[in-house]
């Protein structure tokens, strides 16, 4: 069946096993487990559907089935049944005077106190309620009937006509109404699952189940309070954001119409991995420590252009979280006071490290930094994961210029990838490129950028200088660019040709070397080298004081250098075909 359907494991449902059947089933179980876990076609899973109450099923040896299998999914619902007596929640939170001990914590420690790790335990839970019909429309009035299942999707509409109430006892919804005769529906909804979530994180148990998938229907509330408690991000799209104002706030929510959690102050640097485009900016979803509020929040980084909130910052260590609970104290040890708590899989950013103790910036006014401890963590970068890519929406440079002008270059650019833009990109051309400006470029290929360092989503403007190189006759120039990081290519090509208009003598005043007897030179504003018979070759400019000032490659069309100098005695070292030759040059004017 398993290879016929594809399937990856197996749930056990065997309700009502009794003692006298107890060693029979655990020897079942120990059978199947063997078999599904070396199952020719590679290991299958095997889960138990085992009830909410271990204390009435003596049948079951928990500990030996938690043991062998790969978990217990612990149907934690049907407290009161569509047989009861009375009218009541269906998945108690909490136990209460009101409605007694039994209840969805109590579930939980007594599968523990019977010996099942919390790791085994999956907590089931209900997406549907139970309408019956009633005596009276009082909170535990008794039934007069068999109560009918409500799934989830109707209970919600339900509600919003009849009125949705909240029991404090059970901290589950319920609402009721007259046609005639009373009805209570008791249920569950996103606030009450909310909290059995929080539960599955505060017990640490291997995760939560429903009965059943599909229940809620187009609605996705559930699944958002699913999201928010268990949604681990992949390291792959986490990247760091810096704040760019003072008193940033921090909401939890992606809009202004969401509550202020707190303020986050300028500097401070946090991780990132979602962002929502809202109001006309940009919001970012980043980790909150989960002990002072969310376990998300969301701030605002403007658009990228008129609004600049936020911006990148890499190069980070990040903190992530491995453990299910971590403290954050004052300083860099277990006697410093306790700040606040951070969760499994949340991650930070650290900015300095002490022994086994990492300090981490936090969205706290009070407390903007706290100290973790590292064994507790994994320390990443997330650049090593991170993809870069972005699109380019329009570039503007002048149509012409004169030989060995700089111009700019204006680029608008929307980051499509998952990492700030920062000074390690570059456009880098396909090789050595005619517009290389010696004084703005990384090398001969490479152009350095400048401007707003855009976080992914945003659209911002870069910058960059060229230099028009020296022609002769009027020529149209061209090269093809693409932006470069960390030497891996990405984003569309970005063609710049430009018509190059040469310089007269008179305006420019340009000497020229044509052969090593005329290096002795003096010159007004560049000079142009150009030697006879050399195929390729480097120039090095220094000054009066042994600082090197220039540095450009030579080929048989010659190059222009002088123009970035200022008036006075310079030393020239030309170096090709395995020589080098010193000469003295002196620009006056």
């Amino acid at each position: 069946f398993m290879t016929n359907y594809g399937c990856d494991g197996a749930n056990i449902d065997f309700e009502f096993v009794t003692s006298a059947v107890r060693d029979s089933f655990n020897r079942f179980i120990n059978d199947l487990a063997y078999a599904l876990w070396n199952h020719p076609e590679g290991r299958k899973e095997l889960y138990m559907a085992t009830p909410a109450v271990p204390e009435w099923y003596p049948g079951y040896d928990f500990a030996y089935l938690g043991s062998h299998s790969d978990g217990l999914f612990i149907m934690a619902y049907d407290f009161h049944y569509s047989g009861s007596s009375v009218a009541g929640p269906v998945s108690p939170c909490v136990p209460s005077s009101f409605w007694g001990q039994y209840c969805v914590a109590k579930s939980i420690g007594s599968y523990k106190i019977y010996g099942v790790s919390g790791s085994k335990i999956v907590l089931g839970l209900p997406y549907y309620g139970y309408d019956w019909p009633t005596v009276s429309g009082d909170m535990g009035s008794s039934t007069t009937g068999t109560g009918s299942a409500v799934i989830y999707y109707n209970a919600f509409q339900n509600a919003n006509t009849y009125g949705r109430l909240w029991d404090n006892y059970s901290q589950t919804p319920w609402y009721r109404y007259n046609s005639g005769s009373w009805h209570q529906c008791w249920y569950d909804d996103s606030v009450s699952l909310d909290i059995k979530f929080s539960m599955v994180n505060d017990s640490l148990l291997q995760g939560a189940g429903c009965w059943a998938l599909g229940y809620d229907l187009s609605y996705d509330h559930i699944w958002n309070a699913i999201r928010r408690r268990f949604w681990i991000e992949p390291p792959l799209r986490h990247w760091t954001v810096e704040a760019n104002i003072d008193s940033l706030n921090v909401r939890d929510g992606p809009g202004t119409n969401y509550r202020i959690i707190t303020e986050a102050r300028i500097g401070t640097r946090f991780v990132s991995f979602d962002y929502y485009y809202n109001q006309g900016v940009y919001w970012y979803k980043v980790y909150f420590p989960s002990a002072s509020g969310p376990y998300y929040a969301w701030m605002s980084g403007g658009d990228g252009t008129n609004l600049q909130y936020m911006k990148g910052t890499t190069r980070n260590k990040v903190v992530r979280i491995n453990a299910s609970l971590t403290d954050v104290r004052d300083g860099p040890g277990n006697s410093y006071p306790l700040i606040t708590q951070v969760a499994s899989g949340q991650a930070f950013v650290a900015d300095s490290f002490s022994g086994n103790w990492a300090r981490i910036y936090l969205q706290l006014t009070d407390h903007p930094r706290g100290w973790v401890y590292t064994p507790y963590t994994i320390i990443t970068n997330p650049e090593d994961y991170n993809t870069y890519d972005c699109s380019i929406q329009s570039i503007t440079y002048p149509s012409s210029a004169n030989s060995m002008d700089t111009f700019s270059i204006t680029l608008r650019i929307k980051n499509t990838g998952y990492g700030p833009f920062d000074t390690l990109v570059y456009l880098k051309g396909t090789g050595r490129s005619p517009f290389y400006n010696p004084s703005t470029w990384k090398d001969t290929t490479r152009a350095k950028l400048t401007g707003f360092w855009g976080l992914p989503g945003q659209v911002f403007y870069n910058y960059s200088k060229f230099k028009a190189p020296y022609v002769s006759n009027q020529t149209t120039v061209a090269d093809t660019f693409r932006f470069e990081r960390n030497g891996v290519l990405f984003g569309p090509q970005v063609i710049i040709s430009i018509i190059v208009n040469p310089v007269g003598m008179s305006e420019r005043d340009v000497a020229e070397i044509v052969n090593l007897e005329n290096i002795k030179t003096v010159f007004r504003r560049v000079l142009r080298v150009r030697i006879k018979d050399i195929d390729t070759g480097e120039i090095l400019v220094y000054n009066t004081l042994g600082a090197r000032v220039g540095h450009q490659f030579i080929s048989n069309e010659g190059i222009v250098i002088g123009e970035d100098l200022n008036p006075g005695v310079y030393f020239l070292v030309l170096k090709f075909k395995n020589q080098v030759i010193r000469k003295k040059i002196v620009k006056i004017e």
